[in-house]
């Protein structure tokens, strides 16, 4: 997170955030950083789907046709917010978090991505392992935040 903070401020760049799975631990874990209420404008959790379309201007079909949990959902997310709250840099999460349900094969998948102004990076993120909902969180983000390094 100290590199986020540091990025934006090299840049001067506000920062926003949108949150299905991680329920706000992105957001929570920002902004335990000193000096981060200089760059974070806020962010949304949108864990369910009426959220994502009635307060976040999903278009309704996309999740119907694709999925909550899909890489149009999230690109949908990061436009949204980022046109909303009129930041620079946008990370947003939307998965089936662990643990494993047994009647949902898709455990475990997530998409997570963030927006640099207008450029996109997404990823697909899978853990099939049975690990607790707070260790999958933590790591869907540190997974994020490390392709953002590499960018």
């Amino acid at each position: 997170m100290n590199y986020l903070l540091d990025y934006l401020k090299k840049n001067n760049y506000t920062l926003s955030s949108c949150e299905s799975f991680t329920g706000g631990l992105f957001a929570h874990s920002f902004t335990n950083i000193s000096g981060a209420s200089n760059y974070f404008k806020g962010g949304y959790v949108c864990y369910s789907n009426e959220f994502k379309i009635e307060q976040l201007n999903i278009n309704e079909q996309i999740i119907k046709n694709h999925s909550e949990v899909s890489l149009e959902t999230l690109v949908a997310m990061l436009n949204n917010t980022q046109d909303i709250l009129k930041t620079d840099v946008c990370f947003a999460f939307t998965g089936f978090a662990t643990p494993i349900d047994k009647s949902n094969p898709r455990t475990g998948l997530s998409y997570v991505g963030f927006a640099i102004k207008d450029k996109q990076y997404s990823y697909e993120f899978v853990i099939k392992e049975d690990i607790s909902r707070e260790q999958y969180k933590i790591k869907a983000i540190d997974f994020l935040l490390n392709k953002f390094k590499e960018i």
